[in-house]
């Protein structure tokens, strides 16, 4: 259901609640974010619009343009980048300069300007604090007209840290139960640190021993639990970053590359509760069979948002199985041994994950024979001579080609969850 656009803050604040609830299978974070994306969307375009009959700017950089052949070259580079505030100790204003152009001499550098050039040039300051102030005038206008809904985007960021902050105080049981020990985790911090700057591994080991008190079991437990609690929040609030339309360009994209777009596994409907059940169907009837609901949002259009985080999340569960090998149900590293492929579906692997497109890319010359001797070379097992090199094809209509259909694709997506190359995604 579209959700309409209130003007009003009181006016938004009256039926957002409403409106949310007629919205199948989204959460309330997800929702609020999807709404101050599409406010934000309304005022770019708005102030689009307002722009566009306008050429104030145009002629700005027309003046600043005429400016450079009397100025000196840094004087100029103030004036057009908007920098003028920086070397203005007295906060001359607009007004001051139209009635007094001597005073911008006090800011930047005039230079070795000729005695019949000085009239010319207080004439060019005039005129561009003149059309300065007249567009600083219009956008004030602008920016009060949008007032109110710069507004109801501010509110929808204080609901948004608030929902957080609601769900955290939910989850946070384990850490009160270390309260008497003094433990401040402040986990979530230090997710957001390592995900949004360059944390390389040896940093976040130390992070890791650290704030487990040197890997107290407990402490791992509760670790790995936030992390969960955070990805599960966050990720839902970055897919709401993106509209249907930005979905669609992402998977045509991809088909242009003949790459697979990624999908999630379906849990089977025995295995659905009953409102799990009733959003499903409600879904299918609004929607038809659509193949797009089984879309894996995060690897298609920010596979790498949170890479480092899952990398944290790895180190987590291997130093869990170290101090408790009696622990069940958390994946480790996989023992090889276990794992029985054909040689088709080795081949099927390199297709999967770009290894192929990836060496054609680099080495554009290279033919099919070429790359299967290469890996022949790595594996010491025999391709050309039993004439698979023909499934090394990137024709993907050919019978060689050994990706077949969907499941192939489950199949091959099941051995990358095994070398945690792929998350195990439900839907």
């Amino acid at each position: 259901m579209e959700v309409p656009l209130y003007e009003s803050l009181e006016d938004f604040k009256d039926n957002y609640l409403a409106d949310f609830s007629f919205q199948a299978e989204v959460s309330i974070l997800k929702y609020l974010s999807m709404l101050k994306k599409r406010y934000n969307i309304y005022i770019e375009k708005c102030k689009s619009l307002h722009e566009k009959g306008d050429s104030s700017l145009f002629t700005l950089f027309d003046m600043i343009g005429e400016l450079e052949s009397l100025l000196p070259y840094q004087s100029s580079f103030i004036l057009k980048n908007d920098l003028l505030e920086k070397f203005n100790p007295r906060g001359y204003t607009y007004d001051d300069f139209i009635i007094n152009p001597k005073l911008l001499g006090e800011c930047v550098d005039f230079g070795n300007i000729q005695e019949d050039e000085w009239e010319e040039l207080y004439k060019k300051i005039r005129d561009l604090f003149m059309l300065k102030k007249t567009i600083s005038y219009k956008q004030t206008l602008f920016s009060e007209r949008m007032e109110n809904f710069y507004q109801i985007i501010a509110f929808i960021d204080e609901q948004i840290e608030l929902e957080k902050t609601l769900l955290l105080r939910f989850e946070d049981l384990t850490k009160k139960s270390n309260a008497d020990k003094n433990i401040d985790l402040n986990s979530w911090e230090l997710f957001n640190h390592i995900r949004y700057n360059d944390v390389g591994y040896l940093e976040r080991s130390r992070y890791l021993k650290d704030i487990t008190e040197n890997y107290y079991p407990d402490l791992l437990k509760s670790l790995l639990k936030d992390l969960e609690f955070y990805l599960f929040i966050e990720k839902d609030q970055k897919e709401a970053e993106y509209d249907s339309d930005e979905i669609t360009q992402a998977i045509k994209e991809r088909e242009a590359k003949d790459l697979p777009v990624p999908r999630l596994d379906i849990r089977p409907g025995h295995l659905l509760t009953d409102r799990q059940k009733e959003i499903r169907e409600t879904h299918t009837k609004e929607n038809g069979e659509k193949e797009t609901v089984c879309i894996d949002l995060e690897s298609l259009l920010f596979p790498f948002e949170f890479f480092s985080l899952y990398e944290f999340q790895r180190s987590i569960i291997r130093k869990i199985k170290e101090l408790s090998p009696e622990e069940k149900g958390i994946q480790t590293d996989i023992d090889i041994s276990e794992l029985k492929t054909s040689k088709t579906q080795s081949i099927a692997l390199l297709h999967h994950t770009g290894i192929l497109d990836f060496l054609r890319t680099q080495y554009p010359t290279l033919s099919d024979r070429q790359l299967a001797g290469f890996f022949e070379f790595l594996t010491k097992e025999p391709i050309t001579v039993r004439n698979q090199s023909s499934q090394f094809t990137r024709d993907k209509k050919s019978v060689k080609y050994p990706i077949k259909n969907k499941k192939d694709i489950e199949d091959l997506d099941r051995l990358l969850v095994s070398f945690g190359m792929k998350e195990r995604r439900i839907l």
